[in-house]
């Protein structure tokens, strides 16, 4: 008896080594201005909005604000990337992976591999476990857009959390007031074109040259003058990915400039 319990202690020890680990929660602490483009202000907390400043840290509960026409980008200390587009009010919560965007739009691509990561606006919540999706919030209208870029588990609630809904790359969530309106199937390859946020990264192209991270970095470092960050061609991997995909038949279709009768709310490309 004392040898067969022996033996089931092993086992047990032995599939408990064996076994994969669970995917760790990286905190968010840091980010670094990488890119400022016309109007951007960095509000420290409980300090005066000042201009921003490339290589200048943003710490927890510090805001990053743009004016119309502006952008900034932030990279953060677990590798993730952050655009911040015009007439935004941006900031992310102390030692976590949450996200706050009260004005404006937002592309954020996470590396996998980093945890659940959550973007808050006042009418709604998108949680991501990786890589890559679209934000945008239009007070006037209390109007969110959620738009998936990659299959990465990507879910969407409404203020209340009485209603959600998961989407797949291609897919998109209106959600106006308290209430998710509608899920549509919007043209991946068309917002990569079009999109201000978007566009100049390449994130669609299939150049088989482009590869790797440091293929990426020289590639687009020869274009845009700057160095891009590690871990982006991960990213990209599952943004092509998801490009070869179907889109689910039963979701209707909407075209992104279409999004402009939504009460105010522009088109991400716009």
């Amino acid at each position: 008896m004392l040898r067969k319990f022996a033996l089931l202690f092993c086992l047990v020890l032995f599939a408990v080594v064996l076994a994969p680990p669970a995917t760790a929660q990286t905190p968010l602490t840091r980010a670094v201005i990488q890119t400022v483009r016309n109007q951007v202000q960095l509000i420290p907390r409980q300090q005066t909005p000042r201009p921003a400043k490339i290589s200048e840290e943003m710490r927890s509960e510090d805001a990053i604000s743009t004016g119309q026409a502006s952008l900034a980008e932030l990279r953060f200390n677990d590798g993730s990337l952050a655009r911040v587009g015009e007439s935004a009010v941006f900031r992310f919560v102390p030692n976590t992976r949450n996200f706050r965007l009260s004005n404006g739009n937002l592309l954020l691509l996470v590396p996998p591999g980093r945890g659940t990561t959550q973007i808050n606006t006042p009418n709604a919540a998108a949680g991501i476990r990786g890589s890559a999706l679209f934000v945008r919030y239009v007070p006037d209208s209390d109007t969110t857009i959620v738009a998936a870029l990659t299959n990465s588990g990507i879910e969407v609630s409404n203020r209340t959390r009485s209603q959600s809904s998961g989407l797949q790359a291609g897919q998109l969530a209106l959600l106006v007031r308290d209430r998710l309106e509608a899920v549509y199937n919007f043209d991946l390859n068309q917002f990569y074109e079009t999109n201000e946020l978007a566009q100049d990264l390449s994130l669609n192209s299939r150049d088989p040259q482009i590869t790797d991270d440091r293929a990426i970095r020289e590639a687009f470092a020869q274009r845009l003058h700057r160095r891009i960050p590690a871990g982006i061609a991960a990213v990209r991997a599952e943004i092509l990915a998801a490009l070869s995909q179907p889109q689910p038949p039963q979701t209707p279709w909407i075209q992104l400039a279409d999004l402009e009768q939504f009460s105010g709310v522009r088109s991400p490309s716009s």
